[in-house]
């Protein structure tokens, strides 16, 4: 230990002023890398901790033979503790993980009664622990505003039978939405709402290959985008859900241009488990960069540029009318799987997805008999045909 620092140790433990002598040491925040992206505090003793009598705390006579950590946070004191002790008695620690299906109040009305017999230390409302006293196995838990991640760490027995305990209670969370909102990172992750999924009658531009067909196709290709362009209640968005769900992907997306005009948002993109970036309603994105389009080399570089990755996917929307306004560059054969464009049914196409989807077609009045539908029109007969089963359905694509 340096000799400033073990004089500063000592004068503090015999309670002597230091202010004078010591300048504060500065405190610092830092952020933590990981997925749910909480801001933690570092704690340190500064100068002005001599109003502490540190003799209760250390010996002096043993300052120099210790090592003094600073702790970031309460949940890694204890996994530090627990795995500790878990080397120490020479036992195999393996990990698990799942998310599920549970707000907060049931979670924890759950989790209480399910391990009353185990250690239960919840940091706050929002996450916890679980621990086994006598093994130190343990879960680690976080509650999100409608889903739990459920950490668990011990023996491979135990690992196995908590998850298979918990995914059996509820609904395992296979995709999900994490939206950006803010330029310094914070984000929410969102289940994907799997409701009102798509059905291959909502395309007939496919021209008879299924919807499941079709996203397998793209998502085992080698190029990374997919343009869909056309007006709104079209089906686009739907289109978007369908192929998260049959591939149980997940999605990164944000609707701030300032987050889109700066590196991160990408370098998260490459780093995130999330497989696909969605951009919606993105008319200024795709304009051309002779236009003042300071993003597209962004999307360039990603779809198919040096720092491209295989396995990940851009999907655009756009209700611009035609790829004439768009960056050629984006849409080259090789990066662009395809350009999809979306148009409203005709009434024979309309009548054929009532059909599917067991609801009336709307009747047009006199002499607009021939004009036609919008996917949006036939799905909101579904809709208010189910209100009086389930009058809190989900709407929007997150």
């Amino acid at each position: 230990m340096a000799n400033p620092i073990q004089q500063l140790i000592k004068d503090l433990s015999v309670g002597k002023p230091t202010l004078a002598k010591y300048p504060p040491i500065r405190r610092r925040r830092s952020k933590r890398l990981s997925r749910n992206r909480r801001i933690l505090r570092r704690y340190a003793w500064d100068a002005t901790d001599n109003i502490l009598n540190l003799n209760k705390i250390m010996n002096q006579s043993e300052t120099e033979n210790k090592i003094f950590l600073g702790t970031s946070d309460f949940d890694d004191l204890i996994k530090s503790q627990i795995l500790e002790r878990r080397v120490s008695a020479g036992k195999n620690t393996l990990h698990r993980h799942t998310t599920v299906l549970c707000n907060r109040g049931t979670w924890a009305e759950w989790m209480e009664e399910q391990f009353k017999n185990d250690l239960i230390v919840q940091g706050n409302q929002s996450n916890g622990f679980v621990i086994e006293r006598e093994t130190d196995n343990y879960i680690s838990y976080n509650v999100n505003s409608n889903t739990t991640d459920v950490s668990v760490s011990g023996d491979e027995a135990f690992v196995d039978s908590i998850v298979a305990l918990v995914e059996t209670k509820f609904s395992v969370v296979t995709s999900y939405i994490e939206w950006i909102y803010s330029s310094d990172g914070n984000s929410v992750n969102v289940p994907l709402n799997r409701e009102r999924l798509p059905v291959d009658e909502m395309y007939p531009f496919l021209n008879g290959e299924s919807l499941e067909s079709y996203y397998q196709r793209y998502m085992d290709s080698n190029a990374n985008i997919l343009l869909l362009i056309g007006p709104p209640g079209t089906g686009k968005t739907t289109f978007i859900r369908g192929l998260l769900a049959h591939t149980d992907s997940s999605a990164i997306v944000s609707y701030d241009a300032n987050i889109l005009d700066k590196d991160g948002f990408f370098a998260r993109f490459i780093e995130d488990d999330a497989s696909i970036m969605v951009l919606e309603d993105s008319d200024a994105f795709l304009k051309s960069r002779s236009d003042g389009n300071t993003m597209m080399h962004r999307f360039l570089n990603v779809g198919d540029g040096l720092v491209t990755t295989k396995g990940k996917k851009m999907v655009f929307s756009t209700n611009l009318p035609s790829i004439r306004d768009i960056d050629s560059a984006l849409v080259r054969p090789g990066r662009c799987f395809d350009i999809l464009t979306f148009d409203l049914l005709s009434v024979a196409e309309a009548q054929a997805l009532a059909d599917k989807l067991g609801v009336k077609l709307p009747v047009r009045p006199r002499g607009k008999e021939t004009q036609k539908y919008s996917i949006a029109e036939v799905f909101n007969e579904q809709t208010h045909s189910e209100k009086s089963v389930n009058t809190n359905r989900k709407v929007g694509f997150i």
